[in-house]
């Protein structure tokens, strides 16, 4: 696996566990415009993502906020890393995302292809 950065998208780390989505998208917009989320049902949903833990579905404090434009992520990081986050005392830490994206195998049967010729009228 490789990593991919989301030149749009900023991670961000350090958030107090009862953060909500209003609190990022109040604090977040403050420095550039939030893309709407298109696959949301919901309209006007912003694209961001609150990590939750696997175990107990509480937020981790952890989240993605995607920018309309480039320019606009940039400014976040600039702007908002190493800052106190609303009006509590966490200072949070902000940066360019990245994905993991997979990377292609050299060679080696790893699946794929098709199967024997059972059940075809044999």
């Amino acid at each position: 696996m490789s990593l991919e950065a989301w030149e749009d998208t900023v991670y961000v780390s350090g958030l107090p566990k009862d953060v909500t989505e209003a609190r990022l998208i109040q604090y977040f917009s403050k420095i550039g415009i939030l893309k709407d989320d298109k696959k949301s049902r919901e309209k006007g949903k912003k694209k961001i993502w609150i990590y939750k833990d696997k175990a107990t579905g509480e937020p981790k404090g952890d989240a993605t906020v995607t920018y309309e434009d480039v320019n606009g992520a940039k400014a976040a990081v600039e702007w908002f890393n190493g800052a106190k986050f609303d009006d509590c005392d966490n200072t949070i830490s902000v940066s360019i995302a990245e994905r993991k994206i997979p990377t292609a195998y050299a060679g080696g049967n790893y699946g794929g292809g098709r199967g024997g010729g059972r059940g075809r009228g044999r």
